[in-house]
């Protein structure tokens, strides 16, 4: 009755009389490959993508890699299970994992599987199956395709960055920018992001502490497609099941939180509880007020998932940066920043804190140099005009007091901003991110048209700048309505409000500078914002 299963079975789903016969799986091209290597509980569906299955399901071992190259990532269905080998070696993202012991005990082999790079979002359920003619040892996984996502899956991330949400797209530039390291793959919730690669826990904090777009990091994470209540319990077992493979020391707390309205019959308060509940079952202290370890989950209603991971970074707390009001300064021009938006400028111009120095080319009130400051940054500010060089001066005095700190590495000075290879000084860090937001309401370079002022700026600055320096330059422009999910080409209509936008690439491209990407941060009815992204351009 078992077909080409005969060749391949599953002991213990046999001993439990659970074995399906080969026509349950509704597979035609790549059914007797499945057959060899797979052996099923719950698969009562039909499986699209069978392109997929047959690169995964062939050859064992090299299933995985095979799997990669087609396009798809291994995570969890949690009605499908395969069997991949590990008599061989499983190489994957430099990593190897020998099997074949004669013997085999799962929780071990368990533990081993799952830190593999390509085992990311694979459980490793039960090690029974045998291959009775070659007596190989197989260890039994949940798989599914990226492009088929189950009912009830849970998929597992190695992080998952969870953004704010005035400006999603310049967030997840902002974090890419803050962890070089990894990799930023955009999920389906438009906050939501998958963090991979190498990135240690010091690091991930040291970002999303000084990020102005990331709320918080989700490490460990997993994904749980909800559309209501009852799918909570199957997301609680999985999750506590997933908890154990990433246990934590010392108190916790649950912190819940929602993304772009509600998922109904779901709420953060329940959630939290009913988690907190099983993670004291599981022995943890619980202490809302001091944890030393903090679980977050987010009910992200843009997509109908819930993200979960141990939390670092703020959750849905203010992070201060939106609530240092410009208009609360000293001294203070209408035309100043909004903190949050100078916060995410440095950040993507400058990359991670030891990256090197910020340089706010044109300080003014000082917004830029205020927060490179406030993050621990070393940074310089330049402005010809001395009443602004004493009011930026007193506003980052303001600032460092607030916060405490009177270890900074901030400073103003008055200079001119086209001739930064004379007036520059002398820094312990090479100069690697460039702010500027130019003064077009005053010209504090007298004569100088703006756009010749401009191109003067831009020229001054490369010519200090490290190779792998950034610039990040905001403009005025008029209205072109919302764009806070993704970035606009170059070719899109631009408006200025001072000058022509040909102009301005023209005076970038001569003064050594590639532009990398463009937003658009609407402010009222008659304003919006155009942030560019530049970096040095290569020398011939």
């Amino acid at each position: 009755m078992h077909n080409s299963l005969s060749h391949f079975l599953c002991q213990w789903e046999i001993s439990r009389s659970k074995c399906l016969l080969v026509d349950s799986l509704c597979f035609h091209p790549t059914r007797s490959a499945l057959c060899y290597f797979l052996g099923f509980e719950f698969w009562r569906r039909a499986v699209k993508h069978e392109h997929w299955f047959d690169a995964c399901c062939k050859q064992g071992c090299g299933s995985v890699e095979k799997a990669h190259e087609v396009g798809n990532d291994l995570s969890i269905l949690g009605t499908q299970w395969a069997a991949v080998s590990l008599r061989g070696t499983i190489a994957h993202g430099g990593q190897k994992l020998e099997g074949g012991e004669e013997c085999i005990n799962a929780d071990p082999l368990a533990r081993q599987a799952v830190q593999i790079d390509g085992f990311w979002g694979c459980q490793v359920s039960k090690v029974a199956a045998h291959d009775f003619h070659n007596r190989r040892e197989y260890v039994v996984v949940r798989i599914r395709t990226r492009q088929e996502v189950g009912p009830q899956a849970l998929v597992m991330a190695r992080h998952i960055a969870c953004l704010r949400g005035w400006h999603p797209a310049l967030a997840r530039a902002e974090i890419s920018a803050l962890l070089p390291q990894m990799s930023v793959t955009r999920l389906e919730g438009r906050r939501l992001v998958a963090l991979s690669g190498d990135g240690e826990e010091d690091v991930l904090v040291q970002a999303v502490n000084v990020s102005s777009g990331c709320q918080a990091i989700l490490c460990d994470a997993v994904l749980w497609p909800c559309k209501g209540e009852s799918d909570i319990e199957g997301l609680i077992v999985d999750v506590l099941g997933h908890l154990k493979q990433h246990p934590r020391e010392g108190s916790v707390a649950v912190r819940a939180w929602r993304h772009e309205g509600r998922i109904e019959g779901v709420g953060p308060s329940q959630l939290a509880q009913r988690i907190g509940g099983r993670l004291h079952d599981l022995g943890y202290s619980i202490d809302l007020d001091e944890p030393v370890h903090e679980f977050g989950v987010v009910i992200d209603a843009s997509s109908n998932t819930i993200a979960c991971g141990w939390m670092l970074g703020f959750g849905d707390e203010s992070d201060g940066v939106s609530s240092r009001k410009a208009a609360e300064r000293p001294f203070f021009k209408p035309v100043s920043l909004d903190p949050r938006l100078a916060r995410l400028a440095v950040n993507l111009a400058s990359g991670p804190i030891d990256n090197g120095a910020t340089v706010d080319l044109m300080t003014g009130t000082g917004g830029f140099l205020i927060e490179a400051a406030l993050s621990g940054r070393v940074a310089v500010g330049f402005d010809l005009d001395p009443v602004m060089v004493d009011g930026a001066n007193q506003n980052l005095t303001w600032a460092l007091e607030a916060e405490d700190m009177t270890d900074h590495r901030g400073q103003v000075m008055q200079g001119d901003a086209t001739q930064l290879e004379t007036c520059m000084p002398q820094l312990e860090v090479p100069l690697t991110g460039f702010v500027l937001d130019p003064p077009y309401g005053r010209n504090s370079q007298g004569s100088l048209a703006p756009m010749e002022l401009l191109e003067g700026v831009l020229n001054s600055a490369r010519s200090v700048a490290e190779r792998n320096a950034s610039l990040v330059l905001i403009l005025p422009i008029h209205p072109m309505g919302e764009h806070p999910d993704e970035s606009i080409a170059s070719t899109h209509e631009i408006s200025l409000l001072h000058g022509q936008w040909s102009d301005v690439e023209l005076s970038l491209r001569h003064s050594g500078w590639d532009v990398k990407a463009l937003w658009v941060e609407h402010v009222h009815a008659s304003l919006s914002r155009l942030i560019l992204h530049a970096t040095v351009a290569p020398q011939d």
